[in-house]
This record gives structure tokens, sequence and C-alpha cells, in this order.
């Protein structure tokens, strides 16, 4: 008797952690996105975070390709006014906002994880190809 409840508790505990497991890979989404610019120019990748979570977007240096061809700013969680009338949200999602400056021709794939620090797997990841044009 004492085995079959250490099976079932066993059993009990191996599902929720398949289930988180499945949940994560299916959270672990990536889009790509190509931009063209030209050298000396700059935009504004925003992406979408929720900076309550802990989660922060962050370059992925090791991952990226051709990167030192652009400057890049992280600049964090946007400052966000909520409609008129009403008061901030907590919990509520804000954009996360990279400046990105075309500084050589040439063309750079940069990857950026939107991660927890302290856990290192990305949930999200976002690829960005930049093409970098002369004037």
């Amino acid at each position: 008797m004492k085995a079959l409840a250490h099976r079932a508790f066993g059993a009990a505990l191996a599902i929720p952690a398949l289930l988180g497991a499945i949940l994560l890979g299916l959270a672990q989404s990536s889009t790509a996105e190509t931009r063209a610019l030209a050298r000396g120019a700059s935009y504004t990748l925003t992406l979408q975070g929720n900076p309550s979570t802990g989660y922060r977007w962050r370059l992925d240096a090791a991952k990226s390709e051709n990167a030192a061809i652009l400057k890049i700013e992280d600049l964090g969680y946007a400052q966000t006014e909520p409609p008129s009338g009403e008061k901030r949200r907590v919990g509520a999602p804000a954009p996360y906002r990279f400046r990105i400056t075309g500084v050589l021709e040439g063309t750079a794939k940069l990857i950026f994880e939107y991660v927890q620090p302290w856990v290192g797997k990305p949930g999200k990841i976002e690829e960005q190809t930049v093409h970098v044009r002369g004037q």
C-alpha cells in the first residue's frame, strides 16, 4: 500500500511538471522582422513586455550576427500614461524599447530575448534583421 501511495504521489508531481514544460515550450514564440536603414539613421524597436513580472528584453550578443555595424541602446520600459481619468494599473503591460542606429553598411541579425535575469531561459525570442545602406 505504501509503495502504491508513493507511485501515485510521484505521478501527481510529474503531471504538473510535464504540463509546465509543455506550456513553457509554447511560450517560447519567435518572430522575425526585417528593416532597412540608412547609415546614420535610427529607429526605435518596440517590444511588448510587462515590468511587474520581472521580465526584461535583452540583446543576445552571442546569437546575434554582425551587430557591430549598429549602435544599440537599451531604453528600457517606456513610462506610459493611462487614459484620461484612469489610474495606472499594477501589472499592466508596457512597451520595452531599443534605439538602433546604422553605423556601417551591411546586414545584421539581432536576437532579442525576453527573460527574467535570475532564470536565464527566455520566454520569448524576437529576431530583427537590419540592412544598413549608404546615404
